[in-house]
């Protein structure tokens, strides 16, 4: 009589079973899918920083280098399909003031929000991805 109890105890009902099953499985799904987003949105923001960099270098002064960066990075940015909720590009272009000859650098850092709220994953809101690069300006190259 104990061995027929314990059987009739052990029994789960399959509709509960398939819901706990569902909603495990939907979760891991959702952390795979952001997983795979914080992946793709670094690597966009990198290449943006990048290029903004690079395109930074290539200006003879630092108010041009400011603002061709930061278009560089908008368009780079695009390119990816990885859209902002909020993106700052920071440029250090003091190494325009670096008299010829001296190595010099410009960097880039770009920082770009991005809502992840559509995941229905806990605690996903608003992430921020930051990338930086640094870019050397040509030594001899002539400045304004």
């Amino acid at each position: 009589m104990i061995g027929n109890v314990l059987a009739e105890e052990r029994g789960g009902s399959p509709s509960v079973e398939a819901a706990v099953l569902t909603v495990v499985v939907g979760l891991l799904i959702a952390f795979a899918l952001a997983g795979g987003r914080l992946v793709s949105a670094e690597s966009a923001v990198e290449h943006a920083a990048r290029s903004a960099a690079r395109v930074a270098s290539l200006q003879r002064d630092a108010v041009a280098a400011s603002a061709e960066a930061r278009q560089a990075a908008e368009l780079g940015l695009a390119e990816q399909d990885l859209h902002c909720t909020q993106m700052d590009v920071e440029v250090d272009a003091t190494g325009f003031s670096a008299p010829l000859g001296t190595p010099s650098s410009a960097e880039a850092t770009v920082r770009c929000s991005v809502d992840w709220s559509d995941l229905g994953v806990p605690g996903a809101g608003a992430q921020t991805v930051v990338a930086s690069f640094s870019s050397p300006i040509d030594r001899w190259r002539e400045r304004s």
